[in-house]
């Protein structure tokens, strides 16, 4: 695994969207290269870094895992700022994940 340099430009990037449609588990498979079999609920936010190279030139991708449990949202809300990239996700096992995917849409607007 590549080392953090101090010298790498930095991007904050939020994973968003409602719990159990593997927001956790993306993050890890991107982040440790590994996949998680068993299902463990973030509470709040979490983040792992990533260094990549762009082009030759290092970047670092700080990636935050936020909660997707009703109780988290306002907590997780604090977040947002100083974000330069959002992925949503949805589960397309689950009808209701993606119809909340507005909802997720309005909370970054605000």
């Amino acid at each position: 695994m590549a080392q953090l340099t101090q010298n790498a430009l930095t991007f904050k990037i939020l994973i968003l969207g409602d719990s159990n449609v593997g927001k956790t588990c993306i993050v890890h498979r991107f982040c440790d290269e590994n996949f998680i079999d068993g299902y463990i609920s973030t509470i709040g936010i979490d983040f792992k870094q990533k260094l990549i190279k762009l082009n030759d030139i290092p970047i670092k991708l700080q990636i935050w895992d936020s909660a997707g449990q009703e109780r988290f949202r306002t907590l997780t809300t604090a977040y947002y700022r100083g974000a330069m990239g959002i992925i949503l996700m949805y589960d397309v096992t689950n009808t209701d994940s993606f119809k909340h995917i507005p909802y997720w849409f309005h909370n970054i607007e605000e």
